[in-house]
């Protein structure tokens, strides 16, 4: 029997013309090579890297879901295909600020020492000082108003325009907390929550504050025995201690600003780290008495006192994430009664103390020995001064010896130490008159104070510390009775406070945007860096602060310390206003600054974990140059390679740089030298000593990568590293011309690869297409009960089926055969042949793709009782399926099922139009044309199941 009994088949001499379906098809898949972005047209291949850009500057933000994003989409724009249209706005916006620069995804760069002024909204024209002389390929600014205005003018007056600041204000809004697994935190909450009330009095707490209050509890000992320890990660704990120990540095501030007068901001800050220390016992004996840890079997034998301050810190951190910031400042003041008084618990300790008397004598501590088994060492101390005076301290360590000496001395010498006690404690009774807004004629002061106060929507309420705020020390020390008459001071002590305000303001933000995303963190995902000198100093150029800042004739008022301090200090003027009213309204230019701080290694950071990757070390060697009074500073890298070679680079920054500047430069420019194969424009342009190192590090690479672990195979695709990510985002033919460009550096003939370097392409290939984040597994994932969940699961299953057990050993004609018979019965099927005797060599995965989606559009046709059309060609070496599909919605029945096969089989494309779907079945470039390095990369794409079938004829 002809088996093929209803096929009508076309067999043409003559190479077909365009009109069956399947030939306008082709056509129409063929024009489709740009993408529509903004009134421009975008080659495919440009969207492809601009989009693996964007995903590396995502992933070293720790932004993993936008960096997953763009690595999928990425792979959605291969010639032909038909990306998804609507791309969220935030990708939108960095695609437009790419292709508007018509370059490559710019890198962050290092900052150098210049005016924090230039970033943010545009205010004073440019008034600096000229530059100095020694700053080579710069060209002076213009000089600066004579700054006499400041000091002593006869009337008002304005020598420049009014600083520019954007005043508006608006409430912040976060995305819903994921709720904790209630296996996890029943019970658990409801005493934690009972246990805050019975201390700190009413509150009326939500039920989602009630189960993070139980997660809050938790140990991490716990955590890892619990059977939930996969739905919560451990970072989640640490991110909550984070904001909790944040949150109380500001209860204790709040509170100390209230009695305290320190002199200087050195001495607040002893006083902070004391009474901290002492609140933070208090606060884990209250929570170890209550019984709230939750604790592992081997960690609950013997609690160390640690344990019960780190549950009390992560319910400090809830209770702040929850918006229950007054009920944690009431349970702080209850738990510990000296936060609103001084404390002699909180005082100096005896070393400290003892310096402060004995100083002046030139006191010495000797190591006078030590005795006892290792496990049980005694030590012994002795405390000297020059004028005789001695003292013998003995402890279980060096430190507390050393503690034990000093207290013996002070107690030996009591009248030494009452002679030299203060006349009054730095603690006094707070000042009478609170301060006051200068007299001054100073019209850029004032107008920044008014701007400030209505910025934070303040009124006048703050007048007085917002001048203190933009009061810089040397203009307090050369203006004494100006400060004494309006009861102020220079702004160190607001500066010092406001550190810590704007560190919990950062860790609330960071804290509420990644627990709503997910409970699954990583290392990255909760990873919460301090803000730096140049952040704070950026954020004061946001604010204009330089315009209102009162400094003395030996400062500018624009250099970053003094633009870091004030910044901060007007944040503390306005919480000691508002408190935590800030973290739910503030200004849109501190909001947009906190979200838009990058919690992310520095170049140096990510330089050293590249590195490590590879067997190699890194190290930094400084050089100077400048007058002392205007140093500036350059770094040699020193990377040290498993073969015992050293590979050094400097780079030479313009301007003035600080140390970690020029290390932040020079770690940078190793970074980019690396990424440069992967862009021909970068590649070619690259001078000659550029080659040479990069062609030493990427033999350091190809020696030295190990076995990697899936987290390190994750930040190699996020870096770039050996064109892994070319080939994850199915990019081939980028990754050939990668390969070409390497090999044209370290000879194509002598380029060896190793076998690490092939386990980490197959590896990053096997990751990106059934790994943890791919789209198959979150399609296999999904819980949904709707008809569109039902379809990706069963397109996931579909898929599985094509990639692992498909019909190997069957040609492309038994498919459709057997396929055909069965569909038959049930639907009007009609088939037309036009591959005439074309030699295709299908992988063994491609004949899977085939089985499945005919499978898939048969049974789509028979569930709608409709027929279906087949067409088959082959032309330049790819089989084309055309499947034609009536009274359906294609898009929505195939959509899912054709993406998914896409990105996961090798060398195989699935479109879905209105009315049919076309499968289109690429060839494999020919191998003995392929460098040993391409080979291994396109070997790694091809799968373990994607090798040929003997070529055959179809």
């Amino acid at each position: 029997m002809n088996h093929w009994v209803g096929i009508v088949s076309l067999r043409e001499t003559a190479p077909p013309t365009p009109v069956h379906r399947i030939a306008l098809a082709i056509e129409a898949a063929r024009g489709r090579t740009a993408y529509t972005l903004g009134g421009r047209q975008v080659p495919y291949a440009r969207m492809r890297s601009v989009l693996r850009g964007l995903a590396q500057r995502y992933a070293s933000r720790s932004e993993w879901e936008r960096w997953q994003y763009c690595v999928d989409l990425a792979g959605d724009f291969f010639n032909g295909g038909e990306p998804r249209r609507g791309l969220p706005t935030w990708l939108l916006a960095d695609l437009r600020d790419v292709l508007d620069r018509g370059g490559a995804v710019a890198k962050k760069a290092p900052r150098q020492k210049t005016s924090p002024q230039g970033a943010g909204f545009s205010h004073r024209p440019d008034s600096r000082r000229p530059e100095p002389s020694h700053r080579r390929g710069t060209v002076p600014a213009p000089a600066r108003p004579a700054r006499a205005d400041r000091r002593a003018p006869a009337g008002p007056v304005r020598g420049v325009p009014r600083a520019e600041r954007q005043l508006a204000s608006r409430d912040v809004t976060y995305p819903p907390l994921i709720t904790p697994p209630t296996e996890l935190v029943a019970g658990a909450g409801e005493k934690v929550r009972t246990s805050v009330r019975e201390t700190a009095g009413t509150w009326d707490a939500t039920p989602e504050a009630v189960a993070w209050l139980g997660l809050a509890a938790e140990h991490r000992s716990h955590l890892y025995e619990s059977y939930e320890a996969d739905a919560v990660s451990p970072y989640v704990l640490g991110l909550l201690d984070r904001l909790g120990a944040t949150a109380l540095d500001v209860i204790l501030l709040d509170a100390y600003a209230q009695w305290a007068r320190p002199h200087k901001s050195g001495e607040q800050s002893a006083d902070h780290v004391r009474r901290r220390r002492a609140a933070e016992l208090a606060l884990g004996r209250w929570a170890t008495g209550g019984g709230l840890p939750r604790m592992g079997t081997g960690e609950a034998q013997k609690p160390a006192p640690s344990v019960g301050e780190g549950v009390a810190r992560q319910i400090l951190g809830v209770l702040s994430l929850t918006g229950a910031y007054d009920t944690a400042r009431r349970l702080v003041a209850a738990v510990w009664p000296d936060l609103h008084r001084p404390s002699a618990e909180t005082g100096p300790d005896p070393v400290s103390k003892a310096q402060s008397v004995f100083g002046k004598e030139g006191l010495t501590y000797e190591d006078d020995g030590q005795e006892g088994p290792d496990h049980q060492r005694i030590f012994r101390i002795v405390a000297r001064t020059g004028a005789g005076r001695s003292a013998l301290g003995v402890g279980r360590s060096k430190k507390g010896a050393r503690a034990a000496a000093a207290q013996a001395l002070l107690d030996r010498y009591p009248q030494m130490a009452k002679a030299a006690a203060p006349a009054a404690p730095s603690a006094g009774t707070p000042a009478a008159v609170p301060a006051r807004p200068y007299r001054l004629p100073d019209l850029g002061h004032r107008d920044a104070v008014v701007d400030l106060a209505a910025m934070f929507e303040l009124g006048h309420r703050a007048d007085g510390l917002l001048a203190q705020a933009l009061t810089h020390a040397s203009w307090a020390y050369e203006n004494q009775a100006a400060v004494g008459a309006a009861h102020q001071r220079a702004n160190d002590l607001l500066a010092h406070q406001g550190s810590f305000v704007i560190d919990h303001m950062v860790a609330h933000t960071r804290a509420r945007t990644a627990l709503a995303r997910d409970l699954r963190l990583d290392e990255d995902d909760a990873r919460l860096l301090t803000s730096t000198d140049e952040d704070t100093s950026r954020l004061g150029g946001i604010f204009a602060v330089g315009d209102g800042l009162l400094t003395g004739h030996g400062e500018s008022g624009e250099g970053r310390g003094a633009v870091s301090d004030a910044a901060q200090a007007v944040v503390a003027a306005a919480w000691r206003v508002r408190g935590p009213e800030l973290l739910r309204r503030r200004p849109v230019v501190l909001d947009t600054w906190l979200t838009g701080l990058d919690h992310r290694h520095d170049p140096v950071t990510v330089l050293d974990a590249l590195a490590a990757v590879y067997g190699m070390t890194c190290d930094f060697e400084e050089q100077t140059s400048g007058p002392d009074h205007c140093r500036s500073f350059t770094a040699t890298a020193v990377l040290r390679d498993a073969t015992g070679q050293v590979h050094r680079w400097t780079a030479r920054p313009e301007g003035q740089t600080g140390k970690q500047e020029a290390k932040k430069a020079t770690a940078q420019e190793i970074l980019d030298i690396l990424a440069a194969p992967a862009s021909p424009n970068a590649f070619d342009t690259l001078a000659l000593r550029r080659r040479d190192l990069l062609t030493g590090l990427l033999r350091a690479q190809f020696g030295g990568l190990g076995a990697t672990t899936e987290r390190q195979r994750t930040r190699i695709l996020a870096r770039g590293d050996l064109g892994a990510d070319l080939l994850a985002t199915g990019d081939t033919e980028a990754f050939r011309g990668w390969a070409e460009r390497v090999d044209a550096l370290l000879g194509r003939n002598g380029t060896t690869v190793p076998d690490p370097l092939r386990e980490l392409y197959q590896q990053a290939v096997h990751d990106t297409r059934r790994g943890p984040r791919s789209l198959l597994r979150r399609m296999a994932a999904e819980h949904g009960t709707d008809s569109a969940g039902v379809v990706r699961r069963l397109a996931a299953d579909a898929v599985r089926r094509a990639a692992d057990t498909g019909p190997w050993e069957k040609t492309v004609r038994d498919i459709v055969q057997d396929w055909w018979r069965d569909q038959a019965p049930d639907t009007g099927v009609t088939v037309r042949d036009d591959m005439r005797r074309d030699a295709f060599e299908p992988l063994r995965v491609q004949l899977g793709a085939l089985h499945e989606t005919l499978k898939w559009c048969g049974e789509a046709a028979d569930a709608a009782g409709t027929p279906v059309d087949v067409e088959l060609t082959v032309q330049d070496g790819t089989l084309h399926v055309w499947i034609g599909l009536h009274s359906i919605d294609v898009r929505a029945a195939c959509g899912d099922f054709a993406q998914l096969l896409s990105r996961t089989l090798p060398y195989t494309d699935c479109l879905v139009d209105d009315d049919h779907v076309l499968l289109r079945l690429h060839g494999r470039p020919d191998p003995s044309s392929l460098s040993s390095l391409a080979a291994a990369g396109m070997d790694a794409y091809l799968g373990e199941n994607g090798v040929r079938r003997p070529t055959e004829t179809v």
